[in-house]
């Protein structure tokens, strides 16, 4: 694909991160994630591939993303939590589909920044990147150390894990169980 090209489609999606109608942010976290998701995994099943189609152009359909690009992406996702509110949970679980490596500090400093400022469910999806980041076997000593280690996030954590929100109570709790068991490993 021609770098115009590729250039075009993606400042229109980085576009519409920023609009102010809550729909049109939304679809285009949804067509991040996927493009995320599709940059991470090298054998996409039949099925996930006819969705992708479904619903990426056919200019997004043919870009990979690099990792420098992966970067760009999560920088915009992380001003998008500090701007949007309402887009917190779908900006949390895009964030989720890059590595651990390029997303950890990211959710991490959104965390202890804005902890109590996230709802439960962005508190959920906050989670459940970290754990699906914890999962990953190459760099979960490494980040499970870091998450044990910084001083905003584990308060944030047991607070969350005492919540009555069932759901992010279990999520946060796990996080917590899985970062200390890979911590001392």
């Amino acid at each position: 694909m021609k770098r115009a090209f590729r250039e075009r489609a993606m400042s229109r999606l980085y576009a519409d991160l920023e609009s102010a109608d809550f729909d049109v942010r939304e679809y285009a976290l949804f067509q991040l994630a996927l493009m995320l998701r599709r940059s991470q995994s090298a054998s996409l099943s039949a099925d996930w591939t006819d969705y992708d189609s479904e619903h990426l152009s056919r200019d997004l359909l043919r870009i990979r993303l690099s990792p420098a690009e992966q970067k760009r992406i999560v920088r915009h996702l992380a001003r998008m939590i500090s701007r949007f509110a309402e887009s917190r949970p779908s900006a949390f679980w895009a964030l989720s589909e890059v590595s651990a490596q390029v997303g950890s500090d990211t959710a991490a400093s959104a965390i202890a920044e804005l902890g109590d400022q996230l709802n439960d469910t962005a508190a959920y999806q906050a989670c459940r990147a970290l754990l699906k980041w914890l999962d990953s076997d190459d760099v979960a000593v490494k980040y499970a150390s870091e998450v044990l280690a910084d001083p905003g996030l584990l308060p944030m954590l047991r607070r969350w894990s005492r919540s009555s929100e069932v759901r992010l109570a279990k999520s946060a709790n796990a996080v917590i169980i899985r970062a200390q068991r890979s911590g001392n490993r």
